[in-house]
């Protein structure tokens, strides 16, 4: 929020979270320590390191530290293997050592009086982070997974919507 506020200091902030929706007391029946090692319900859980990481191809962005040694030689095996056995991207979201809250609300008041807020809501059907500026002279909204965000500007006589990709909406 800082950032785009281009230095502007915050006055005010109120934090409101916790860890509550994944802790043990919630895993479902069948789940393992580990989500290629010993999970009766990988198969079907939402949060299955085989499922995001390798078919819906999030590798890069998340698991890739505890194997990058690897470089070049870095095979579909390997990553797999990883996940069995020794990366923390492995193990159940139920089951691990996590203390970083999976919900929270932040509200900031900056100097200018600008009101801003950044809610953090897990589990969510589509992990993504989602971008809404609104100000005096339109609103901006994003889903930075897209890659695209959408330029709206009030106009009596008919609505304007320009859809600018990330890259240049940020040489702008």
């Amino acid at each position: 929020m800082r950032w785009f506020m281009s230095g502007v200091r915050p006055v005010k902030t109120a934090s409101f979270g916790s860890l509550s929706h994944f802790i043990k007391e919630n895993a479902p029946e069948g789940a393992g320590t580990r989500c290629l090692s010993d999970c009766k319900i990988e198969k079907e859980c939402f949060y299955s390191a085989y499922n995001n990481y390798m078919e819906k191809g999030l590798w890069g962005p998340y698991a890739r530290e505890p194997v990058e040694h690897y470089g070049a030689n870095l095979t579909e095996e390997i990553k797999t293997e990883s996940l069995k056995k020794d990366n923390p991207y492995g193990r159940c979201v139920w089951h691990c050592d996590n203390n970083v809250a999976d919900r929270q609300t932040v509200l900031v008041e900056f100097e200018n009086g600008v009101v801003a807020n950044l809610v953090f809501s897990s589990p969510a059907s589509k992990p993504c982070r989602t971008l809404r500026i609104v100000g005096t002279k339109g609103e901006i909204e994003g889903n930075m997974n897209d890659g695209y965000l959408v330029l709206r500007k009030p106009d009596l006589k008919e609505e304007y919507i320009e859809r600018i990709s990330c890259g240049s909406f940020l040489k702008r």
